[in-house]
């Protein structure tokens, strides 16, 4: 007669197990980045880009739903702090935002340097960009804590929108911009039908993907460990291959 308890006890605990496996895979995960094609982008129904396709299949790999937003960052990182579910994703490790942040894993690097106008000389020095007048920066930016650190004066420094920075370079409104090629060289030529001239790489960072101290910690281990997975199964090589042939 004890068998029959025992067995369907077993069975409640396999079902209980299967339960709470089904709602932790089902939980949805915000995936939050800028406007910064072809990184991140807002095109058409979904979200896209290089990153969203990386943070994403981290995402999954680890058992979530990815859900991609695009945002600005300082928007972004405030969602981010206060959420125990949400993700940064291309996201630069500064010394203002460490403590604000669980550093999760590196997914590539990018270099910087700094951008004229088509048809003017290359920058190849902060000491050219300084001398040659303003210098123009994405708003919200890591880059401008660079900058500051290699004697660049505040004033001498323009924050604005990707966009909007591309037509400020045209128009000679700022003498350089100075960021990511990869992410402003294809806004200002599709505004201007060229591209920009593109000087020496100035430094190169890390990547992040990173989240709020609220997200559980458990949770932050299985991203990294899908995030490690496809480096090492070329996954990460493969996505930045198809963007950057």
């Amino acid at each position: 007669m004890s068998v029959l308890p025992v067995t369907l006890l077993a069975s409640v605990i396999m079902l209980l197990c299967h339960c709470a496996q089904a709602q932790d895979a089902a939980r949805v995960i915000d995936l939050e980045c800028d406007h910064l094609p072809p990184m991140c982008s807002q095109g058409g129904e979904q979200p896209g880009g290089m990153m969203i396709e990386i943070g994403s299949e981290a995402i999954r790999r680890a058992g979530f739903i990815p859900n991609a937003k695009i945002r600005p960052w300082k928007r972004a990182m405030q969602e981010v702090t206060s959420s125990a579910s949400a993700l940064m994703i291309y996201f630069a490790r500064t010394p203002e935002r460490e403590a604000l942040f669980n550093w999760i894993a590196v997914t590539n690097t990018t270099d910087f340097g700094f951008i004229t106008r088509d048809g003017s000389p290359a920058l190849d020095s902060v000491a050219q960009a300084t001398a040659a007048g303003l210098i123009g920066i994405r708003a919200g930016s890591s880059v401008r804590t660079w900058l500051l650190r290699q004697g660049v004066q505040s004033e001498q420094l323009v924050e604005s929108p990707l966009e909007d920075m591309a037509k400020m370079l045209k128009a000679g409104r700022v003498a350089s911009f100075f960021g990511a090629a990869t992410t402003f060289k294809p806004i200002y030529q599709r505004q201007n039908g060229v591209p920009p001239v593109v000087g020496a790489r100035m430094y190169s960072d890390q990547n992040w993907i990173a989240s709020g101290r609220m997200f559980p910690r458990e949770d932050a281990a299985r991203i990294a460990e899908a995030i490690n997975r496809m480096r090492q199964d070329g996954f990460i090589n493969q996505v930045i291959s198809k963007y950057f042939p």
